[in-house]
């Protein structure tokens, strides 16, 4: 069982400040509720199946969040567990993207053994974790087949290498310059050298530019405030942070990258910086699941110290692929009273948020590939549900 929905976005394109975007949610409000009255241990094992799109996130903060509300400290290992089969979730939905969407906004084909290898490759992450099944039982502790999951990121590596990069992918991480970049995508025939020939030769990279306005580090009192106020359905579906909506993505989270920073004009990033920030992260995951392999051999890290906001409430984050989920739970007497989430979309595809704005800058740029350039634009944000696009 999972919960959909869409997006419909209309632009209408006219030159200047009368262009617009505009962005309608039919996504379903108050899902949450059928997890009230239910134990725990059975709301965090049911989330990942209703919320199929990044079950791994979903399921990690259902987890944590339930933790933080009884009280109850999560192991190291367990909390390894969860970020390794995270990071394996978000490089299955990245390249997914880059072996699927790209292509697609290309008028060419997907091949189909390369989708073959990723979801294969994503079944042997979630093996290797042996404990998986509980993984996301609160207070659990899991225990991992540490030889398949090295195994596993190796292969991830030469995948990456193989149909994303064509070279290592810590290669191209130490590309820095629009120089190194456009040496790169001219250099050969793979989907993401492709999409970025065209955007080079097309001038395309600052179409659709808009200021970075991340989403902070929120206080879990104040997230809670927000969650469970009296204005707590409004800022669900329509979130904003200091009176203005925010954002959530690869963008976001790799803006300090040189390669991001080279492709930004002054504090505004366009469609290039978008696409490069995607393969930026997907470059950088297999030493992340390195480095949490190692942190873990070591033993160097304790069990979380409980930080519960009172009154059986918890509160709990994932970096999910498309951007930073947050889930909201209050237990009382043992049983859920109250469940609720927020999920990048919400924040990205805002009415008046970052994607609206940059699809706005399309409609008005007066050329004649608008439609094409919105469509990337929309599948460089990533809405994590179907969507419909119309062109006026």
């Amino acid at each position: 069982m999972t919960i959909a929905g869409r997006l419909d976005i209309d632009l209408t394109c006219r030159s200047g400040s009368s262009a617009s975007a505009r962005i309608a949610s039919s996504r379903p409000r108050g899902v949450t509720r059928m997890f009230h009255g239910r134990r725990p241990a059975e709301v965090a094992n049911l989330v990942p199946l209703v919320f199929g799109v990044c079950g791994m996130a979903q399921g990690a903060a259902a987890a944590t969040a339930c933790e933080r509300a009884l009280g109850i400290a999560t192991s190291s290992e367990t909390r390894r567990m969860r970020d390794s089969l995270l990071l394996a979730e978000t490089a299955r939905e990245h390249l997914l993207r880059v072996a699927m969407d790209w292509p697609r906004c290309m008028a060419l084909a997907t091949d189909p053994a390369t989708l073959r290898q990723v979801m294969g490759l994503d079944q042997r992450f979630r093996q290797a974790m042996a404990g998986s099944g509980t993984v996301f039982e609160p207070g659990g502790v899991v225990r991992c087949d540490v030889a398949a999951i090295e195994s596993a990121v190796a292969d991830l590596g030469d995948l990456l290498e193989t149909v994303v990069f064509g070279e290592p992918p810590d290669t191209w991480l130490a590309r820095s310059t629009l120089a190194d970049l456009g040496d790169w995508a001219h250099a050969g025939r793979l989907p993401a050298q492709l999409l970025l020939q065209r955007t080079l030769r097309s001038a395309a990279l600052q179409i659709g530019s808009v200021s970075i306005d991340a989403v902070p580090d929120i206080d879990d009192v104040d997230l809670a405030s927000m969650l469970f106020g009296e204005n707590a359905e409004q800022f669900i579906a329509l979130p904003t942070w200091e009176g203005r909506p925010r954002e959530t993505t690869a963008l976001s989270r790799q803006a300090r990258h040189p390669l991001i920073q080279a492709l930004g004009d002054g504090r505004e990033h366009g469609i290039g910086a978008r696409l490069v920030a995607r393969l930026v992260e997907l470059a950088g995951l297999p030493d992340r699941m390195t480095d949490l392999g190692e942190a873990g051999s070591l033993g160097s890290e304790g069990d979380e110290t409980v930080d519960a906001c009172g009154d059986g409430i918890g509160i709990a984050r994932s970096e999910a692929a498309r951007g930073r989920l947050i889930h909201g739970v209050e237990i009382q007497r043992g049983l859920v009273k109250r469940y609720l989430i927020v999920a990048p979309t919400e924040w990205n595809f805002h009415p008046e948020g970052a994607a609206a704005r940059a699809l706005a800058q399309i409609a008005g740029s007066g050329r004649s590939d608008a439609r094409g350039l919105a469509d990337l634009m929309i599948t460089a944000f990533d809405p994590c549900v179907e969507y419909s696009l119309a062109v006026h």
